[in-house]
């Protein structure tokens, strides 16, 4: 069955890009002010992360249910509600005064952080799905940015002194915006009706094999960035003795790689294809990680870092990308790949420090390197399915 025409909203990529610099920036600024949170209600290390896991848990417990809501609501309502609600949740963390209170904060707000991540990414596949061409890359880049941005701003006011009223006055500029951006969505009902043989109907119920393979590209993708985050600064210190600072500065030249890499994704993916991006950074991130773990010199470390960043920067995007295009399956699938890739964040860099204390860190990210290697072998799965996507890139 033919497809209707798609009229094509204008301003959508610019609505997408600033909702997710928006989410990108509520998220750092809160997570910079974390010292402080801690000296504020008087919490030891253990308390502090047992608070800190309530974000992610509500993040995974919301984000299964993101599809079906907004299958029925729409993206712009779904996303702005959350908006609203993970802003104040980010407000409210200034006048916590207790560590069970702040492990409740921090669920709630993670609830509606998860859905709204998961909102914004089936939004931007909508708008992918309209203009032809790989944007994915360049949204996950603007919430890189955004995050880049609030952080620096929590340092700012850290280092001047202001205490946690930071956290409303930030989050509340970040609602504003978001706000605004989600008010440009591209509406549901102006989403392409795909129907033909190739991707068969809308919101089919069970999960797909396609979609289980994407979720494990995603999964790998996921913890490749998730212990970078958590260990790379560790291993340089600990296994090749390299002073602190040493190994701050690598893991902040690893972030900038991968928003980088992120920026000039898009154009690779038009000109070759999801999977041969996928295959390659795969392969580019396991050896970046493996001369992390061996270098002879920190030089090499470092080399090595940026290796494992510009590797793994644009699989993510590129798996929600995927995902959106999984026949019949659509908004439900990117629920599913977002899902598999949190509960990846959540519990893949306790696992490394599980596996740490046995073999030895260095070893220990060898796990990592085996899944970016299957990562890598399951590429095919996350080629492009669109024939109308494929034809209209073939045209530009």
């Amino acid at each position: 069955m033919p497809t209707r025409p798609v009229p094509v909203r204008p301003g959508s990529v610019p609505a997408v890009l600033v909702v997710f610099a928006a989410a990108g920036l509520a998220m750092g600024q809160a997570l910079a002010r974390v010292p402080a949170l801690r000296d504020a209600i008087g919490a030891d290390k253990a308390q502090l992360g047992i608070a800190l896991m309530g974000m992610g848990l509500g993040s995974l417990l919301a984000m299964p249910f993101t599809g079906r809501l907004v299958d029925r609501f729409g993206s712009r309502r779904v996303v702005s509600a959350c908006v609203v609600l993970a802003c104040t949740g980010y407000a409210a963390l200034s006048l916590v005064p207790s560590v069970p209170l702040l492990l409740l904060t921090l669920t709630l707000t993670g609830t509606a952080v998860g859905v709204w991540d998961v909102g914004m990414n089936i939004q931007a596949t909508h708008v992918e799905r309209q203009r032809g061409r790989s944007w994915m890359p360049y949204f996950h880049a603007a919430f890189s940015a955004g995050a880049v941005v609030g952080a620096g701003i929590g340092a700012l006011a850290a280092w001047r002194g202001v205490g946690l009223m930071q956290l409303p006055v930030v989050a509340a500029a970040a609602a504003v915006v978001a706000l605004l951006g989600a008010a440009r969505f591209v509406p549901e009902e102006h989403v392409e009706e795909r129907g033909d043989e190739e991707t068969g109907p809308v919101a089919r119920r069970g999960l797909t094999g396609v979609e289980v393979l994407i979720g494990l590209v995603c999964l790998s993708a996921a913890l490749g960035e998730g212990a970078a985050n958590d260990w790379l600064a560790l291993v340089l210190v600990d296994v090749h003795a390299a002073p602190e600072a040493w190994g701050a500065l690598v893991l902040t030249a690893f972030n900038v790689t991968m928003t980088v890499g992120r920026v000039v994704g898009g154009p690779v993916i038009d000109r070759f294809g999801r999977a041969v991006l996928v295959r390659g950074g795969g392969l580019l991130s396991a050896a970046g990680i493996i001369l992390v773990a061996s270098a002879p010199s920190l030089v090499l470390a470092l080399v090595g870092a940026l290796l494992w960043g510009l590797g793994i920067s644009t699989i993510f995007p590129a798996a929600m990308s995927a995902a959106g295009e999984v026949p019949g399956r659509g908004n439900r699938a990117i629920t599913t790949v977002s899902t598999v890739a949190y509960g990846a964040f959540l519990f893949g860099g306790p696992s490394i420090g599980v596996l740490a204390e046995v073999v030895g860190l260095d070893r220990a990210l060898l796990l990592v390197v085996g899944f970016l290697l299957l990562m890598s072998a399951l590429a095919p799965v996350m080629r492009e399915r669109s024939r109308r996507r494929q034809r209209e890139a073939s045209i530009q």
